[in-house]
């Protein structure tokens, strides 16, 4: 199959890391899922300073990724770690830790709102003349911070932001109303994550008795793991459960997932164009190689377009805000 119409990145969080660290439990392991994904002519992989227990950057440099290209963010877990000064440091680490690999996309993570705007655009501008990476992206930042960064941006003649990373899928709508018309108002690609929002989509919890109990151990969603990410998660999704069991067991009778299904939305129906790009994660050959064909098929039949519209429209006053992560 040719790739698919919105092309694929290959995203690493939680699922390469360094041994004991991400959930592919080798570079061995970790090496056939990236020669998969590079054989389908896909070149983009997506990673952070935070990912994998701060491990992910290190495993991607003893990888063969076939020329491919390497985006990473840095997440400001306390206030001031996008001062100059702690931006240079995290650059140059992560910088260093990917060698061979160069930086493509280098992301703010989320917004530092302890720090001028005007400091952190200046320190990017510097580290990116100094060579450091390529792009300037922003990530789970609000419409309204977009705009004022790239007005900084550009009156001061510095890099501009070119790439924003935030939520989208087939249920996880909010970023239509504003945030995407605020993108392609100043010319910002978006790379789409959560495409199947956490890993719901695919059917694996009915309930969210599931979601908090046994069947969550050693997943993203295991309250047990002390990772205080996890109960921000739960408290995105759960309300969200029941329509997701509710379209499972309709597309059963349609011979087709969930997971196909969403995928499908994105790639056809969704607002999303070429030149945009869906971020998937998968940890292991099988699911990397199902969400792969998904997105490489044909449109949805109306029938199944119009149940997921009315699906989203079901439940879109529950759907948390694209930036309510941060």
């Amino acid at each position: 199959m040719a790739p698919s119409r919105v092309p694929l990145v290959y995203g690493t969080s939680r699922s390469i890391g360094m041994p004991g660290f991400g959930v592919i439990p080798d570079i061995k392991s970790a090496q056939a899922v990236i020669d998969l994904f590079a054989s389908h002519g896909y070149t983009r992989y997506d990673t952070a300073r935070r990912y994998s227990g701060g491990t992910a950057e290190e495993a991607l440099s003893k990888l063969d990724l076939h020329g491919g290209l390497v985006d990473t963010k840095s997440f400001p877990a306390q206030p001031g770690d996008h001062s100059p000064e702690k931006l240079r440091e995290e650059v140059r680490t992560s910088a260093q830790t990917l060698a061979p690999h160069k930086i493509n996309v280098f992301y703010l993570h989320s917004p530092d709102r302890s720090v001028k705007f005007e400091d952190t655009c200046r320190a990017i501008n510097e580290l990116h003349k100094e060579g450091y990476f390529t792009e300037f992206g922003l990530s789970n930042f609000y419409s309204w911070e977009v705009a004022e960064i790239y007005t900084i941006c550009k009156t001061n003649g510095w890099l501009m932001p070119t790439v924003y990373q935030g939520v989208y899928n087939v249920i996880e709508r909010t970023i239509e109303p504003e945030l995407l018309l605020c993108l392609r108002k100043y010319g910002l690609r978006i790379h789409v994550y959560s495409p199947l929002a956490g890993g719901l989509l695919t059917g694996k919890f009915q309930n969210v008795e599931q979601m908090r109990g046994e069947d969550a151990k050693g997943s993203r969603w295991d309250l047990s793991s002390g990772n205080p990410f996890v109960k921000r998660l739960q408290e995105r999704y759960s309300p969200l459960i029941p329509i997701f069991a509710e379209l499972q067991a309709v597309l059963d009778k349609r011979g087709m997932t969930l997971a196909e299904a969403a995928l499908r939305w994105l790639q056809h129906h969704s607002q999303l164009t070429p030149a945009d790009r869906v971020i998937i994660g998968a940890s292991k050959i099988s699911q990397l190689e199902q969400s792969m064909e998904a997105s490489e098929k044909e449109a949805l039949p109306d029938d199944i377009v119009k149940l997921l519209e009315d699906a989203h429209a079901s439940v879109d006053s529950r759907v948390a805000h694209y930036a309510a992560w941060v």
